[in-house]
């Protein structure tokens, strides 16, 4: 049988794994160009050539590989082949290499080891060296220790459950870490963790989420390896009131089972580990009950810094203030002790969203500094989930048709999918979000239909059941909406054509090789409707088309605050945006409410509610010389003042985002508060914008 190369034989492996793998996907999973993949591509394909069986094709970025090629491949002897560790994998392997290693690891072992030349090798280090300095980890290197992280115990561990994040999904996850710790036996280690933590979920009902279940095992079958390594240092974060929880007694009881040996401080960070991986749970929410006055007020902080930030009002704060506090609840405790989370809808956020999770970055700012700690950008996404719910809602009083949404995928999922349901069916109202559990207690008169993530529950027949994703793709949007309009509404397409059928139509024509490929073309080509909000994400103003030459402002000093104010206001009085009441609502705002508008140090967003005064969006930029203290609280110096008048909830956000990310990074924060003419203020807003 026909040998095929290393990179050619890990492709075909990851193809057997996931048939809708993409070319830029491989090319990243195998640290190689679209060229060199087209020819493993044709390497593959000889082999199966030669055992007559389907070939491989290309089409549109994607591998064209049918069930029966997979089958029969997977029923070969191949030959044995080494894996090679490339791209990405190499820099998650050195972080577990140094974290468990006994003896010290130098240039040579690495180049060695991972089979790379000496300057890949030094462009990984600096990547994890870089990645480190936001975990406020350093990566260090003295000829006696050799390579070794520094920081405190939580904080470097962090960097080790990223590492453990990027690698799981991997289908060679475990040998690339057997690799790492240099141990042939490590597999008995995983399947003894993998074992009685499955073990412990079952015997203690931990609603633990299954995605993070994998990560829990990976990183406990580390621990033997870490404890015993050079620079071992215990996690020391014992609370005495951890010790009367079921939690921390299920914990105790699994440490106790292990084999192999753990020093006795790894059960509170176990403990920790797990408690911020489950649902959050009624039976540990005594642990909650001693945050809650805190989590309480961070929870109105972050919603009045958010308000404050935008210029808009949050509606239903009351119910917003709740759902934050619940998210907050294991928000909280990741974030205090360093446990990186995947979300999801990261890149969907970013992409759909993302003048408002550039501006949840500005709002986190305050709680990462009060836990010293990188605020990660899965966890602001979750947070930016949480406002954009809550903008621009339509009146559910008014609304006759009510629906339950069944999420078993955490709260934050089933926020997510909320949100998008109000925006594709406005004539609904959503009544309430809740997981199977507790979707058997509300009544039926409650309740009209049920969107659901999952088939496992009981509607009657009179009541409708939607299966939806919690993050709908465009072709799910469609499908769904025409599915609820039929059945509830009785309203038909006009045309009646969906990406379904006329796939169907194809399907009896034509061997489709390429299902996913071809739907994603029909859904461009019938879903236009839904491109009309990125339409108008488009036409929103940015920074530099409201901060101009005729807005921007420079003085040496104010007599008072309120002066800063009316100053700075000036130009958006001047060409019309606001009128002089807009300008008293914002002093009257800081005398009611406090400094609320000093957003960061020397930086200060006046504002007003949009009904008092404002005729058009606007944007204004003053820089003072000599600081004024608002409310003359010396902890609240001011140099420049940004004023906004806001027509809405949204037609602002863009230009609020780029602001917001000039203000989240230090050297441009501190760029725009010594900008001495309009050009440098100009200038500086240009570069946000490129």
């Amino acid at each position: 049988m026909q040998i095929i190369e290393k990179r050619a034989f890990n492709l075909l492996q990851y193809l057997l794994n996931d048939r809708n793998l993409s070319v830029n996907k491989a090319m990243d999973l195998l640290g190689c160009s679209k060229r060199q993949i087209e020819y493993d591509v044709s390497k593959i394909n000889e082999l199966l050539k030669e055992n007559e069986i389907e070939l491989i094709r290309l089409s549109k970025g994607r591998f064209l590989i049918n069930k029966e090629t997979i089958s029969k491949v997977s029923g070969l002897n191949l030959p044995h082949q080494k894996f090679i560790v490339n791209g990405e994998n190499k820099v998650w392997i050195i972080c577990i290499q140094i974290f468990c290693t006994r003896e010290p690891l130098g240039l040579n072992h690495f180049i060695i080891n991972l089979q790379s030349s000496k300057n890949t090798i030094l462009g990984d280090l600096r990547k994890i060296a870089r990645i480190g300095r936001q975990y406020k980890v350093e990566l260090k290197y003295s000829r006696k220790s050799g390579y070794y992280f520094e920081g405190e115990p939580v904080k470097i561990r962090s960097l080790v459950l990223l590492a453990i994040i990027n690698l799981k999904d991997n289908f060679l996850c475990k040998k690339l870490i057997s690799l790492a710790v240099s141990d042939h036996s490590y597999e008995v280690i995983f399947e003894e963790a993998k074992e009685k933590v499955e073990s412990l979920i079952r015997e203690f009902n931990l609603p633990i989420m299954r995605e993070y279940l994998i990560q829990v095992i990976y990183f406990i079958s580390l621990l033997p390896y870490h404890s015993q390594s050079m620079t071992y240092s215990p996690p020391l974060i014992h609370e005495p009131t951890w010790g009367p929880l079921p939690l921390y007694a299920a914990v105790t009881a699994f440490y106790e089972s292990l084999t192999f040996r753990l020093p006795g401080e790894e059960i509170d960070y176990l403990f920790v580990l797990l408690l911020t991986m489950t649902l959050g749970d009624k039976m540990y929410f005594q642990l909650y009950d001693q945050e809650s006055m805190f989590l309480q007020e961070l929870s109105q902080s972050l919603i009045n810094r958010f308000e404050v930030i935008t210029g808009t009002e949050v509606q239903k704060k009351a119910g917003m203030v709740e759902n934050m506090m619940m998210h907050l609840r294991l928000a909280y405790f990741r974030l205090k002790y360093g446990i990186p989370v995947v979300n999801p809808a990261l890149m969907q956020v970013k992409k759909e969203y993302g003048e408002v999770f550039d501006i949840c970055r500005l709002v986190l700012e305050p709680f990462g500094d009060y836990l010293d700690c990188f605020i990660p950008d899965d966890e602001i996404a979750y947070i930016a989930l949480h406002f954009m719910t809550v903008m621009d809602l339509p009146d559910q009083d008014k609304i006759r048709k009510r629906a339950i949404i069944v999420c078993q995928n955490g709260l934050a999922s089933s926020v997510m999918m909320k949100n998008q349901l109000i925006k594709i069916f406005p004539e609904i109202h959503f009544v309430d979000t809740c997981n199977a559990e507790e979707f058997k207690e509300i009544p039926l008169e409650a309740y009209d239909m049920v969107f659901s993530t999952t088939e496992g529950i009981h509607v009657p027949a009179e009541k409708h059941l939607f299966i939806s994703s919690p993050i709908l793709t465009v072709e799910e949007r469609f499908m769904l909406s025409e599915a609820v309009y039929s059945s509830v509404f009785g309203i038909k397409s006009e045309s009646g054509v969906t990406v379904h059928s006329i796939l169907e139509i194809i399907e009896k024509y034509a061997v489709i090789h390429d299902w996913k490929g071809l739907s994603g073309d029909l859904k461009d080509l019938l879903q236009k409707q839904y491109k009309k909000e990125k339409i108008r994400k488009e036409g929103l103003p940015v920074i530099k088309d409201l901060l101009t030459k005729e807005t921007i402002q420079f003085a040496f000093s104010v007599n008072s605050w309120e002066e800063g104010i009316r100053l700075g206001a000036k130009p958006l009085l001047e060409n019309g945006s606001i009128t002089e009441d807009y300008i008293n609502a914002m002093i009257d705002n800081v005398k009611g409410f406090g400094p609320y508008i000093v957003i960061c140090p020397n930086v200060a967003i006046p504002h007003a509610q949009n009904k008092t005064g404002v005729n058009k969006l606007g944007m204004s930029f003053l820089k003072l010389e000599k600081e004024v203290y608002v409310l003359d609280n010396p902890q609240k110096p001011v140099k420049v003042f940004i004023t906004l008048a806001a027509i809405d909830n949204h037609t602002h956000l863009r230009a609020l985002a780029q602001l917001s990310n000039i203000l989240t990074n230090e050297v441009t924060r501190e760029q725009l508060i010594a900008c001495n003419s309009t050009e440098d203020v100009i200038k500086l807003i240009d570069m946000e914008e490129e």
